[in-house]
């Protein structure tokens, strides 16, 4: 089987693991990433360069999967990382076939029979893509950057440096999985002396217009920022709108 078509089979295992945000089956997702790299030969060779991240005081216990592969061309410390997300957002919003949200395999059948956009109608009708809640955002980032770590992993006398592997959960809210993860980073960092060099995210990219082409990558950093508005008011009637201000 070729790589491309086990990159997709695993995007696919990966997305009919429903593992919306903030809920228990989040852990669901980070097991099934758990499992496929224990397959792997390097991790049952070297266990213990793979193992959970339990979130800071999370209520719902959720974890993320840390991997690392250690190069053995010279003694580098250099150290890429690379991270992945493996929650989504819900699935509400695919309505009366809201059941088939998370299965590429039977979505398609049920989205010919509803109201979806015209452009995505065509995208459907070609055959040329999957569906399904999380597989662009981003379960297929993430199997991509699970089998770069694998084929490099088979020829550890050319790797020059050493590879971590995130798969961190709750993106989709408040960054528990990343806000625990990045000092279990800063922890490797200063007892094992990673030199940490770059940093890829193989999170989607969009199209910035209509039929616009263009396969994007952005470089540079990128931050989180949520803010919360509380708005008091005093409601009041359409027939006496003087009376209040309705939030």
């Amino acid at each position: 089987m070729g790589r491309g078509k086990r990159i997709q089979d695993f995007a696919v295992e990966l997305t009919k693991v429903g593992s919306i945000v903030g809920s228990k089956d989040e852990l669901n997702s980070t097991k099934k990433v758990m499992d496929r790299f224990q397959e792997m030969e390097y991790f049952k060779k070297n266990p213990d360069d793979l193992f959970y991240v339990d979130a800071i005081e999370d209520p719902l216990k959720r974890n993320s999967v840390v991997a690392i592969v250690r190069g053995k061309k010279g003694d580098s410390k250099k150290t890429v990382v690379l991270i992945g997300h493996t929650d989504t957002v819900g699935t509400s919003d695919y309505g009366e076939i809201e059941a088939f949200a998370t299965n590429p395999d039977e979505l398609p059948e049920k989205l010919a029979g509803v109201t979806i956009p015209e452009d995505t109608r065509r995208d459907l009708e070609s055959g040329e893509y999957l569906f399904g809640r999380g597989i662009f955002d981003m379960k297929s980032g993430v199997s991509i950057l699970m089998h770069i770590l694998e084929e490099l992993s088979l020829d550890l006398e050319n790797l020059e440096g050493n590879i971590i592997f995130a798969g961190v959960s709750d993106e989709e809210g408040g960054s528990a999985g990343m806000l625990s993860v990045v000092p279990e980073l800063v922890r490797m960092m200063d007892e094992e002396g990673f030199d940490y060099r770059a940093m890829i995210d193989t999170d989607y990219s969009a199209p910035r217009f209509e039929g616009d082409e263009t396969r994007y990558i952005y470089v540079g950093t990128v931050g989180k920022l949520m803010p919360s508005f509380f708005i008091v008011g005093s409601e009041t009637h359409a027939g006496d709108p003087y009376k209040g201000i309705d939030p």
